[in-house]
């Protein structure tokens, strides 16, 4: 072997070390220690080890709320204004209620798949917008008006709720997936808490145009609120290849199921909880919907972090049967308190089955697809609220209300045999 050909071997392998094809001779400058290079959701990965900053986080969680408090506060008004000012009797107030979840069970996928591809901040903001703009149809006061103006709020809140799952699940880490999604329901039941509360402020049913006005304001708001926070990881995912549909939804059919059954619960208790109560001779009916909001709001902040911590399938194992226990007591039980407390154990184990659930959805999606995944994942949810009211009505129909609860019950508790692992 020649000195030139001894050269050219000891060189070779420096090339390949050092991770390019260049030609011999071709300088690489040196990496400094500890950065690795980026891959396709590399960069989210990485701060997964890393405790989040909080700043950014919360940011987006305003954003959500004050778009949820926008829905809710038009929600609160709609059971007296659609027979009052437009003479629409309860199919007219069940379209007006029930529109937004039309049109985002189509917007969340599509928005979810845009966040990814364009950047969680500008899917964000569009879905804001297109809801300040659908609210001010709603003030010329006609039916088919106001369906439009509540399809296209819906539409766009499908648009910002997935683009604020995408940039929660960025910014909180792989490692906090459960929460992060839990987050997003933080978000939604806080905003429409809050939402009512501002409606009876500003004049409620009897100023139904300045509520419609404030439908307008809050998702403008949110908008300022992000532009100003300028919270990190907002732009496209890089990857060499975006996953397919049927891929994603291979990812989210068996969660999506088991998220679709747990909120057939929820459906039945909004739809006949309180009757349940008066028929059995329990008080308290009023109080069935701020106690499971409330129960809700306190178990996703204090105990979102649980399926991470303990494993989701773990933690469906126990959160649903709570759940059905609660349906169960809140069908058969007499005694105001118990009762409620029933409510509230429903509530818990809803609280704690959603984020469980998304994190089984998202255990098996890349970085630069956990937009669509997050976004049909949740379309799931609204085909647990739009299913769950009539499959409840023909149970109470055929039944009672308490009827109606225990059927739910029994859908709740398979959740946890959609999602157990295979082996």
């Amino acid at each position: 072997m020649t000195p030139s050909t001894r050269s050219a071997t000891t060189r070779r392998p420096a090339q390949r070390a050092s991770g390019t094809g260049a030609h011999p001779g071709a300088r690489t400058p040196p990496r400094p220690s500890g950065v690795r290079p980026v891959q396709a959701g590399g960069a989210h990965r990485d701060r997964a080890r890393a405790t989040p900053a909080p700043g950014p986080y919360l940011a987006v969680l305003a954003t959500a709320f004050l778009c949820y408090a926008a829905l809710g506060s038009v929600l609160r008004i709609l059971p007296h204004y659609v027979p009052a000012y437009l003479g629409g009797g309860p199919v007219g107030i069940g379209l007006a209620v029930g529109a937004p979840a039309l049109s985002a069970i189509v917007a969340r996928p599509l928005g979810g798949r845009a966040a990814d591809r364009r950047g969680p901040l500008a899917v964000l903001i569009a879905g804001a917008i297109v809801m300040a703009a659908g609210a001010p149809v709603a003030l010329v006061h006609d039916l088919p008006a106001l369906l439009a103006s509540r399809l296209a709020v819906g539409a766009g809140e499908g648009l910002m709720m997935s683009a604020s799952a995408l940039w929660l699940l960025r910014l909180g880490g792989e490692q906090r997936r459960g929460r992060s999604i839990g987050h997003v329901g933080l978000a939604n039941y806080g905003g429409l808490v809050a939402g009512p509360l501002l409606a009876i402020a500003v004049g409620g049913e009897h100023h139904p145009d300045t509520v419609f006005l404030a439908g307008i304001v809050l998702p403008l708001a949110a908008v300022a609120v992000v532009l100003a926070a300028r919270p990190p990881d907002a732009g496209p995912a890089r990857a060499h290849r975006r996953p397919r549909l049927r891929e994603v939804l291979g990812w989210t059919l068996r969660p999506g199921l088991g998220l679709m059954l747990v909120n057939m619960g929820y459906a039945a208790l909004i739809s006949f909880g309180a009757g349940a109560l008066a028929a059995n001779g329990a008080g308290g009916g009023s109080l069935v919907v701020p106690i499971f909001a409330a129960v809700v709001i306190l178990a996703r902040g204090a105990g979102g972090g649980l399926p991470d911590r303990f494993g989701p399938e773990r933690m469906l194992v126990a959160c649903c049967p709570a759940a059905a226990a609660g349906l169960l007591g809140v069908a058969l039980l007499g005694v105001t308190g118990p009762a409620l407390a029933a409510v509230a154990l429903l509530a818990a184990g809803q609280a704690m089955a959603v984020p469980a659930l998304g994190a089984v959805a998202l255990r098996r999606a890349p970085g630069e697809a956990q937009g669509a995944t997050a976004g049909l994942f949740f379309a799931w949810f609204d085909a647990g609220v739009g299913l769950g009211g009539p499959v409840a009505g023909v149970a109470a129909h055929v039944t009672d209300a308490s009827g109606a609860l225990l059927v739910a019950g029994a859908l709740v508790a398979l959740a946890p045999a959609l999602v157990a692992r295979r082996h």
